[in-house]
């Protein structure tokens, strides 16, 4: 079975998330305003959604941050609903000379780059490639717990 552009899902444990931090960071300089959560939420989990290659290549991510999976898939599927009337919007940092892009519909900012890029051809190139991909992708049906004492932190320690 060959396997083509997803969308995955990611799991925060905590709004305090370390690794949440740094995405929030990026919507915000990117889209120009603080991601904001879809539905009210419920504890403290958090979802967010990328676009990813076949080889797992992070292409494109939430702008939002969702209380729920289901927000999130709910939200996700839209994005690969609307992806024809989907507008990009192109930014750069001037002071840092890095180029980025971001995806609206009907003016509400959906998907963001993954990164940012050094040239504005890069920039070029990862929004055609996020554009095709977008429109053949499938969502993943569950989403992956995100837990920085997984990854060397406090559990990965020995006593």
């Amino acid at each position: 079975m060959a396997v083509g552009p997803r969308i995955v899902f990611v799991r925060f444990q905590s709004a305090e998330s370390p690794k949440l931090t740094p995405w929030l960071a990026h919507v915000s300089r990117v889209v120009g305003r603080t991601a904001r959560a879809t539905v009210p939420v419920v504890g403290d989990s958090r979802v967010v959604w990328q676009l990813v290659s076949a080889n797992n290549r992070e292409l494109a991510r939430s702008v939002d941050v969702y209380g729920t999976f289901e927000a999130a898939t709910v939200g996700a599927q839209y994005v690969v609903d609307s992806s024809a009337d989907s507008v990009i919007e192109q930014v750069s940092e001037s002071g840092r000379g890095v180029y980025g892009w971001f995806a609206t519909v009907d003016g509400v900012p959906l998907m963001t780059c993954a990164r940012w890029y050094v040239t504005d051809r890069d920039r070029r190139h990862s929004i055609e490639i996020a554009r095709k991909a977008v429109v053949a992708a499938t969502l993943h049906t569950g989403a992956r717990l995100n837990l920085p004492a997984l990854m060397g932190g406090d559990l990965g320690r020995q006593r």
